[in-house]
């Protein structure tokens, strides 16, 4: 047997499933959650996709790849006739807290409509984006991507957690600014990718028939569809299990950004009284928890878009702490790998994928428009310690 059908077997042995996105380009002209219509034009981005033995991915329930798949924004917004897939020329910086909207399966996502200036930072109303009455709504990426785990004779027709099959973040996982004699501003450093399971069906068997129930699934699930959305208020509901969103960057800030947010946060008092002191002082390297927007905001809610224990210390009932996946919950080794998502076995499970610029991210603020590229790199495996497959000697 020569070396290349060893190295195959090598891989399909120990990487059962890679998934590899190759940099997705955001060309942008950024602007801040709270400048003017706060848009970023985009360019296409590719996805190559390589997996091992018992998984496929498809665009349309028809065209299945092992590998080498081709995401753009082309082959997204053309996946098939009705597809429900958008792709903005322009990004606008939005707000989730990761809850899904049930009767339409869709994610529920909130834009900024004014925002005055305060003694303590900005003041915030925000509205729902209309992604509900009708189709998807401009300002961020949003696709459906069908993936087929394994085709035995087992089939989880309900859903149990305890018979899922982790999927990690890949350890090389990253977003970043491509600096060439410029200053990095932070453009990558709100940016967030969330995955969301709609539902699933069993893959023995599938065929032409079942094509149509693939692609509408919603999360109430129906007959031979087992519905994956998370159905409570509570939002650590399957979180880890059926969705995620990942931040890339989270203890990651500009120098410039650090300065500013600095000078200009203060805090609350229990009234939402600014009292004249600083906002607990951020460092470049520190983590810092998203207050994201999980509801409409008036004005006279009194929202601070610095609001939040970790910032202000003063906490609205509009904004929620967000547990995001960190990279560094992908880079850590063995049995403190976090799991992304799980997959069931024997099923072709329809996932809702989101790519957004957050605008409760502190990082989102106005310096980030002098940075015009972004560049995101993820994969997604069941490869949990990080085996090297390149050593096949012995």
């Amino acid at each position: 047997m020569n070396n290349s059908s060893k190295r195959r077997q090598h891989k399909i042995l120990f990487l059962l499933v890679v998934i590899m996105v190759t940099t997705i380009i955001l060309i942008v002209e950024t602007y801040a959650w709270f400048v003017g219509t706060s848009t970023v034009s985009t360019d296409e981005f590719s996805v190559s996709v390589t997996s091992g033995d018992g998984l496929e991915l498809s665009l349309d329930g028809t065209s299945w790849q092992s590998e080498n798949i081709s995401i753009t924004k082309s082959t997204v917004r053309n996946a098939f006739n009705g597809n429900k897939n958008v792709w903005a020329d322009y990004l606008s910086p939005v707000s989730t807290n990761g809850m899904l909207d049930t009767s339409v399966s869709r994610l529920k996502l909130y834009e900024k409509t004014s925002l005055s200036a305060t003694s303590g930072g900005f003041r915030l109303i925000s509205g729902r984006v209309d992604n509900y009455t009708g189709d998807e709504a401009d300002g961020y990426v949003a696709f459906d991507l069908y993936i087929r785990n394994g085709n035995g004779n087992s089939y989880d027709s309900t859903y149990d957690s305890a018979s899922e099959e982790d999927i990690y973040l890949a350890s090389d996982s990253y977003a970043s600014v491509p600096v060439s004699g410029s200053t990095n501003y932070g453009a990558a450093n709100s940016l967030r990718v969330g995955f969301f399971e709609i539902g699933r069906i069993k893959s023995n068997g599938y065929g032409s028939s079942d094509v149509s129930t693939l692609r509408t699934i919603s999360c109430s699930g129906g007959s031979g569809v087992t519905g994956l959305c998370s159905t409570t208020s509570n939002l650590n509901d399957r979180r880890g299990y059926t969705w995620n969103i990942w931040e890339p960057n989270a203890s990651s800030h500009t120098t410039q950004l650090v300065s500013y947010f600095n000078g200009i946060c203060k805090k609350r008092n229990s009234s939402g009284s600014y009292t004249g002191n600083s906002c607990n002082s951020l460092s470049v390297g520190a983590s810092r928890t998203t207050y994201a927007v999980n509801d409409a905001i008036s004005s006279s809610d009194n929202v601070d878009i610095y609001d939040g224990a970790e910032l202000n210390t003063y906490t609205s009932a509009k904004l929620t702490a967000m547990s995001t996946y960190k990279t560094s919950d992908a880079t850590s080794n063995g049995s403190n790998k976090a799991s992304l998502i799980r997959l069931g076995g024997n099923s072709i499970t329809k996932v809702r994928i989101y790519i957004w610029l957050e605008g409760q991210d502190i990082d989102n603020y106005d310096l980030i428009t002098h940075n015009p590229t972004i560049n995101i790199k993820f994969g997604l495996t069941k490869d949990r310690f990080g085996i090297d497959t390149t050593n096949t000697s012995g």
